[in-house]
C-alpha cells in the first residue's frame, strides 16, 4: 500500500472532476510493429495510499513563458475513491491546503491551512488555523473552502478508518 500518493490534475469546477478528468479514458497515439497508431490508456487505483495529495496545476506555460491560473474550484473537505478492485467507496478527509497568494508566477506568498487538534478538547474534535509566517489565526474548514478556490495549490486528504467521523 502507498502512504502518499500525489496526483497532479488540471483545475475544473470541482475537485471530484479534476479527479476524474485525470482518471478518464485517454486516446494515445501509438506506433505498433502490427499497425495501429492509436491506443486508450486509462489510470485508475490498483490500492489506495493513506494520504492523498492533490497538486493543482495553476500554472500555464507557453513559448512566453509561466502563467498563474486564477480560476476558482469548488474545494471539497470529502472525496470519495474507489480500486479498480472494488466499487467500494474509501473516504478521505481534507486536512490542509497549501496556498499560493499573488497575481504571477515570480511572485507571491504562501500561506497554510490546516487542521489544529487542541490537546485540552480531548475528544479529538478539530479547528482549523490559518499558518502566514508568523500569525497564527483560527479558523474553520468550511471558511477555508470558500476562501481559497482561486489560491489553493497542493491538498492534503487523509484516509478515513470506516469507523472514524472527520474533525
Amino acid at each position: 500500500m502507498e502512504e502518499i500518493l500525489i496526483l497532479s490534475v488540471a483545475l475544473e469546477d470541482t475537485i471530484m472532476q479534476s479527479i476524474q478528468l485525470h482518471l478518464k479514458e485517454q486516446l494515445l497515439d501509438y506506433k505498433c510493429d502490427c499497425g495501429a497508431s492509436q491506443m486508450t490508456a486509462k489510470r485508475s487505483f490498483f490500492t489506495l495510499p493513506n494520504v492523498l495529495i492533490v497538486h493543482l496545476l495553476r500554472i500555464q506555460w507557453s513559448y512566453f513563458g509561466a502563467q498563474k491560473i486564477h480560476r476558482a474550484t469548488t474545494l471539497s473537505r470529502e472525496v470519495l475513491l474507489s480500486t479498480n478492485q472494488s466499487s467500494e467507496k474509501t473516504k478521505y478527509t481534507l486536512k490542509s491546503i497549501v496556498n499560493h497568494l499573488g497575481t504571477c508566477t515570480t511572485s507571491g506568498h504562501y500561506i497554510c491551512d490546516g487542521v489544529y487538534r487542541d490537546a485540552s478538547q480531548g475528544d479529538g474534535n478539530a479547528c482549523w488555523v490559518t499558518y502566514d509566517d508568523d500569525v497564527v489565526t483560527e479558523t474553520n474548514v468550511n471558511h477555508v473552502c470558500q476562501q481559497r478556490q482561486k489560491t489553493a495549490y497542493l491538498l492534503y486528504y487523509e484516509k478515513m478508518e470506516e469507523d472514524e467521523n472527520p474533525d
